[in-house]
């Protein structure tokens, strides 16, 4: 039985998840609201969710399978067998089996693929999208714009709109493809000087051909087109997970940045070592300033250059340790939140390159944020953006990880 699976069933009533990553499945046999608060439940084959009762809501939930299983049941995100559920912002990957309305198996592609285009000028790309049901797009890419965003039954001619975009410019983000659940569909590109200009235009006859999306599941890492040192790290997407190993064996630095901030503004990183049953051991597996670093020498917080910074050496966890979740608080006696930052971002440093960046974007009243957890899975270790935030602060946190806070 997974742990997600005993947590449920040992409570009654609405479940509530914590914040990150949970591997499931997860069967669903009351009546009840289960609130994802943006985490991602998971499982390597479907159904990774089943709702066997009536009168279930779900919501703020990403269900995925996890790699690229075969068909038939064990590609089933979500599967429902009774009467009165209700889908609320929910992601999936997988299909979805038993809500009304809502086609079984959508082969929507995982990732479009621009490749290089012209630096500085307006690109356009055309494809062609088949979908069994209306459904919306949404664009989350800065400098993009999409048509139409309103999809009908069939075969679809989806045009892609680039803004000029400056030479060695990574274009990396996503589109959601909405029904009842939402769908993820990754867009990567490089703006390059020296590349040829896409003028492509849907055809209005719907007659000429056009290339299909490449009908694939998304892999675990989507990882922007190799660039040179100088060019800007790859992004990072909420929700995205990536194998551990692209830092290599030594350290990994995460630090903090942004464009502007409020004047006195005090921000610290904060890194949690959890253990089975997703606790500390002890008070000591907190590390921040006031508990720079451990025996091991596995995290370290650090100041360089100015800048308060966590460092993980993973090569150095100790076996109890299954996850480090780093977040990043703001002073508790100070009256700002995350809205006086503009454009925070988490830079994942390695070897003394920009590996990626973590854009921490949607926060306002929050002060303290969840960015990223480094966790196991099968004897390795993975990375998980997260992104969350707390508007109470750090004491909450702290009290779900089972660190003891003073009043």
């Amino acid at each position: 039985m997974s742990l997600i699976q005993t947590e449920f069933d040992r409570e009654s009533g609405d479940f509530i998840l914590a914040p990150g990553e949970h591997e499931g499945p997860l069967t669903i046999r009351r009546p009840c609201v289960v609130d994802g608060k943006d985490a991602t439940l998971w499982a390597p084959s479907g159904p990774v969710l089943t709702i066997a009762s009536p009168g279930v809501t779900v919501r703020n939930l990403r269900v995925e399978i996890a790699g690229s299983p075969a068909p038939g049941r064990n590609r089933v995100a979500v599967q429902n067998s009774a009467a009165g559920t209700v889908l609320d912002n929910v992601e999936v990957r997988g299909d979805v089996v038993g809500i009304p309305g809502e086609p079984e198996h959508w082969d929507a592609p995982g990732l479009l693929a621009l490749g290089d285009f012209a630096a500085n000028r307006p690109n356009s790309f055309a494809y062609a999208l088949s979908v069994p049901a209306e459904a919306a797009l949404e664009c989350r890419i800065k400098d993009v714009t999409i048509s139409p965003v309103k999809l009908s039954p069939g075969k679809t001619f989806l045009s892609i709109r680039t803004g000029p975009m400056r030479d060695n410019t990574i274009l990396y983000g996503e589109l959601l493809l909405k029904t009842g659940v939402s769908r993820r569909i990754y867009v990567l590109g490089h703006s390059r000087a020296d590349a040829p200009e896409h003028n492509e235009e849907p055809p209005i006859s719907g007659v000429l051909p056009l290339p299909e999306p490449v009908q694939t599941e998304t892999p675990d890492a989507v990882i922007a087109p190799a660039q040179p040192d100088a060019a800007p790290a790859p992004l990072l997407s909420r929700g995205q997970r990536i194998p551990a190993d692209v830092f290599g064996t030594g350290s990994v630095k995460l630090v903090l940045t942004w464009e502007s901030a409020a004047s006195g503004l005090d921000v610290d990183p904060y890194v949690f070592r959890v253990r089975s049953g997703g606790k500390v051991a002890s008070d000591d597996d907190l590390l921040f300033f006031g508990n720079p670093g451990t025996e091991s020498g596995d995290v370290r917080i650090v100041t360089e250059g100015g800048q308060c910074m966590a460092v993980l050496e993973l090569s150095r966890a100790e076996s109890g340790v299954e996850r480090y979740v780093v977040c990043f608080s703001i002073y508790e006696d100070c009256p700002c939140s995350f809205s006086a930052l503009r454009r925070p971002s988490v830079r994942l440093i390695a070897g003394g390159l920009d590996r990626y960046c973590f854009p921490l974007e949607d926060l306002s009243r929050e002060k303290t944020v969840v960015a990223l957890e480094f966790y196991r899975y099968k004897g390795s270790w993975k990375l998980s953006a997260v992104g969350r935030g707390y508007d109470s602060g750090l004491k909450q946190l702290c009290m779900s990880y089972g660190v003891d806070v003073e009043s």
